[in-house]
């Protein structure tokens, strides 16, 4: 059984190592990868807040792979690949621990293993990094709990608070409701001799491993702490839609997305979106109620496997998606809010239909045998062969897109490679067909693309200096050309068209809000002079060439105006006009 399982989880390697040859980083990578670049393995760094998620585990893994080569996609899908196997083997090991090296744990590891409700999460290597370990959290703590319920070790107990910290430090949002959710199910409705998981009953289980689910929730509680100046962010996002909303989501995202990728679906998509057909949900509801109905009319207790999944899917893959992102309806339909219920699924599948080592009196009714090994191995074979498509069309159906960034990427590389040295490349927004969205800053090419310059130039890009002669990309990175501030302007109000300099001061009525914003100074000067900028706590000294011209200053603070201060003193500057703004190209 071991071999085969092996062999299985192989082949799924195979398979997913297939559909990443076509993939590429894309969104969030670039963001994550750029952040790598630019720090070190610092507690600051692992404990930053991306997207309203605390994950040091997913960004230790990408700082790890930036560091050995950036924007390498070989590494990334190694990463990737690396923790599937991790996750997978996790499974197996859940199963066994529970029900022995038996053939019939085969199933519902394969139903793990093929299902398409991981695969959008891990075709995505920023949401990849987070779901992927996570999974592999819940399936070990699972195995670690039930050895705990067996032997009464306190190693085990030790063990299980460690899975459950891996959790928390790869999706803490949900691991903090579903690791505790789902070892409480397993001890409230399985302990007992009946299932060989405690020489006593329920009360007997639950008062032993009281403190150790104590233990459990003062981690969490401590990891929260720790985190708590971090969460911000979280508690800022998160909202509570309209009932109507919540209703709306909750009906696509269990009643539609769920049982379509639970049987190996969509079939369609519309990007990365589910779109099943009817003639898919239809039949998966079917198959659905079909084993639901059998392993009831079986199994002794099949009830608390599917009592289980019940509570598990509303708390932990519906509440924490709503409260962050329930007003987009559309959202409901991403399989990646779903990964982490597969090894749920696998569990609660065998739990309702495997005898737990140790139980007693396991079936009501005994299946003839080769029925029901025909009718497994059938169901298995449909699985897989659907799940193929399903995760064929996916693939294809973002390989274009995928195209889009590579391309860019490739030429973003050889033109910094080749810019001259000291050549200012100011930070600009990426092309909406690169980057999709970004947050804040996110999405500017001083974080993104400076991964891919020189030492040199990757520091001036992070941190922009003044410049007469800014250069940005062009449209599709193949060269450099020279910037302008597309933005607010603001002209004197005085006579001989300069802004009024008092005592070296020079104030420019123009407020800068937070965010990389651009200060240009057109101005003329009799001699050259070097000057302060300053805008609320930001402080940059320039310099103003005799003559006439345009001095360009990078701004990242907040203040309600611009104040130039002139160094040399009696010199007069006249700053002819500014304007503040993103650059473009001129």
């Amino acid at each position: 059984m071991l071999a085969a399982a092996l062999i299985m989880i192989v082949g799924q390697l195979a398979w997913r190592g297939m559909l990443l040859g076509d993939a590429y980083f894309f969104g969030d990578d670039l963001t994550l990868t750029g952040r790598a670049a630019a720090s070190g393995l610092t507690l600051d760094y692992l404990t930053t807040v991306h997207a309203v998620h605390v994950m040091p585990v997913g960004l230790a893994v990408v700082w790890a792979v930036t560091a050995l080569d950036a924007y390498n996609w070989t590494l990334a899908a190694g990463s990737l690949l690396l923790l599937q196997a991790g996750a997978s083997l996790a499974v197996l090991r859940m199963l066994v621990v529970l029900f022995g090296a038996r053939v019939g744990v085969l199933a519902p590891l394969a139903v793990y293993l093929c299902a398409p409700l991981t695969l959008p999460a891990f075709h995505w290597w920023a949401a990849g990094v987070q779901a992927v370990p996570f999974q592999a959290a819940i399936a070990m703590a699972v195995a670690s709990h039930v050895m705990y319920l067996r032997e009464r070790r306190p190693a085990d107990a030790v063990k299980t608070a460690a899975w459950f910290l891996l959790g928390l430090g790869s999706f803490h949002v949900k691991a903090a409701v579903a690791i505790p959710l789902v070892l409480l199910a397993v001890t409230v409705l399985y302990a007992g001799p009946r299932f060989g998981l405690s020489g006593g009953g329920v009360r007997e289980a639950l008062r032993r491993v009281a403190p150790a689910f104590a233990a459990y929730l003062g981690l969490a509680a401590a990891y929260s702490a720790l985190l708590l100046p971090q969460l911000g962010d979280l508690t800022q996002t998160a909202s509570v839609p309209a009932p109507g909303q919540i209703a709306a989501f909750a009906a696509q995202l269990l009643g539609v997305t769920f049982p379509a990728l639970a049987v190996g679906g969509p079939g369609t998509w519309f990007s990365v979106m589910a779109a099943p057909t009817t003639a898919v949900i239809v039949p998966a509801w079917t198959a659905i109620a079909v084993i639901v109905a059998a392993t009831l009319y079986l199994r002794r207790g099949a009830w608390r496997a599917w009592l289980t999944l019940l509570l598990y899917l509303p708390l932990v893959d519906v509440l924490p998606v709503i409260l962050g992102r329930g007003e987009f309806i559309s959202l409901a339909r991403e399989g990646r809010y779903l990964a982490d219920a597969a090894p749920v699924l696998a569990l609660c599948l065998a739990l309702a239909t495997l005898p737990l080592l140790g139980e007693s009196r396991p079936y009501r009714r005994a299946a003839p045998p080769f029925v029901a090994h025909v009718a497994a191995v059938v169901a298995v074979v449909l699985l897989a062969g659907f799940s193929v498509v399903s995760a064929g069309r996916y693939a294809d159906g973002l390989a274009a897109e995928r195209v889009e960034v590579r391309d860019y990427l490739a030429a973003a590389r050889r033109t910094l490679a080749a810019a001259p040295p000291g050549t200012d490349v100011y930070p600009q927004r990426l092309p909406q067909d690169v980057l999709v969205f970004g947050l804040i800053d996110d999405d500017l090419s001083s974080r993104t693309l400076s991964p891919l310059a020189p030492p040199g130039l990757a520091g001036l890009m992070r941190n922009p200096r003044p410049s007469a002669a800014p250069m940005i990309l062009n449209e599709r990175a193949r060269g450099l050309v020279l910037a302008d501030v597309a933005g607010a302007i603001a002209w004197p109000q005085t006579a001989g068209g300069c802004f009024r300099q008092d005592g070296g001061v020079i104030d420019v009525p123009m407020a800068v809000r937070d965010g990389f914003q651009v200060l240009r100074l057109n101005y003329r000067a009799d001699v050259p002079t070097a000057a302060y900028v300053r805008a609320g706590r930001q402080e940059t000294e320039i310099v103003f060439e005799r003559g006439g011209g345009a001095v360009y200053v990078p701004m990242d603070g907040r203040g309600r105006s611009v104040r130039v201060e002139i160094l040399s003193p009696g010199t007069k500057v006249c700053v002819g006009a500014a304007a503040l703004g993103r650059m473009v190209a001129r």
